[in-house]
């Protein structure tokens, strides 16, 4: 039997699972029914904080699949560990539309756990997508393209946002409902990681 169809079947059920999730973030975008037209733009107003987490969730999710479909084109072989590294993926690929309908239902409130609760899951994410990427490698799964170099150059991609959203866990319980605003330090640690990726790409 042809060696890449367990690595496909994988591929594809993994896409099945990400789009569940976009599936159940969408589902959770509603407005309730019955408002008096004079209310309909307070109401609208109100539902912009869940409109934000679902935003920021959608994007997550999104950049996830494209990063998870990249690395499976570089990834050509498939072992039982890779497999459950990858179930481990989707299981908190699952849980980021949850976390968001705490986030957007009580991350008004003073309690810092809506906002730890979505970090974790995100950290979940990316942790696990980077663990990945890096024990393909190190077992010699990936193609001949994949050096020393460029996998360091992806590891550290993906680290930049569990870093920030591994900082705000702990300073949830200081800054509790304005947590959610430290998460925008992912933008120049984004630009400061593809600085760094460039520089050593212009050094080679």
């Amino acid at each position: 039997m042809d060696k890449s169809v367990p690595l496909e079947r994988m591929v594809f059920f993994s896409d099945a699972v990400f789009a569940i999730a976009l599936t159940l973030l969408a589902l959770d975008l509603k407005v309730p029914a019955g408002i008096p037209p004079e209310r309909l733009t307070a109401e609208l107003i109100d539902g912009i904080p869940e409109l934000i987490a679902f935003a920021l969730s959608f994007v997550i999710i999104a950049r996830v699949w494209m990063s998870h479909h990249t690395d499976f084109f570089r990834i050509r072989e498939f072992n039982p560990q890779l497999a459950w590294l990858n179930m481990l993926l989707l299981f908190f690929i699952v849980m980021v539309p949850a976390t968001t309908s705490i986030l957007s239902d009580y991350g008004g409130n003073a309690s810092p756990w809506p906002s730890v609760l979505y970090a974790a899951a995100i950290s979940g994410v990316y942790l696990t997508l980077a663990g990945m990427w890096t024990y393909a490698w190190r077992r010699g799964l990936t193609d001949k393209t994949v050096d020393a170099q460029e996998h360091w150059r992806v590891f550290r991609g993906r680290m930049t946002a569990p870093a920030v959203f591994l900082l705000s866990i702990p300073a949830a319980f200081i800054l509790t409902n304005n947590t959610p605003y430290l998460w925008f330090l992912i933008l120049p640690a984004a630009f400061i990681s593809r600085r760094i990726s460039r520089r050593q790409a212009a050094a080679r």
